[in-house]
């Protein structure tokens, strides 16, 4: 294969779909990957890939962009998709959407009832500190 050949392309089966976890530890690469006239009250379309992670999680990506893992009830199926697939690339199509200050991504076809709620604990990661060139913008602690 030369080095400028695609990858054959393996559609993931995801069932009914599911919510890609993470989402506020990594806003900011969600933020980056939209474009103009995205990422407003309507759920903008996405082609999404797998990507095998750390630690046996599943990597969600988006325009080159981790925009999060594949959630613990739906892992094990992906990452047997990817074992499967070899060098082919995984992926399915999603929808980024708002839910409340965050955009969340959809894995699988659009929900006829709307996206379904994320209950605590579904993120794990630590939403990281507000940086500029690398140094943490921290606010003053009331005495």
């Amino acid at each position: 294969m030369s080095p400028r050949a695609r990858r054959p392309v393996v559609a993931a089966e995801v069932g009914d779909g599911f919510v890609a976890t993470e989402a506020p530890a990594l806003q900011v690469s969600i933020r980056e990957a939209l474009q103009p006239g995205e990422g407003g009250r309507a759920p903008s379309p996405a082609e999404l890939r797998f990507e095998p992670g750390a630690a046996g999680r599943v990597v969600v990506l988006w325009r080159n962009r981790h925009v999060g893992f594949v959630p613990p009830t739906h892992r094990e199926a992906l990452a047997a998709q990817l074992a499967t697939a070899g060098k082919a690339t995984v992926q399915a199509d999603g929808y980024v959407y708002r839910d409340g200050e965050l955009h969340r991504i959809w894995v699988g076809p659009l929900p006829t009832d709307g996206f379904p709620g994320v209950p605590p604990g579904y993120d794990e990661l630590p939403v990281p500190e507000t940086t500029i060139f690398g140094f943490a913008l921290r606010r003053p602690t009331e005495p």
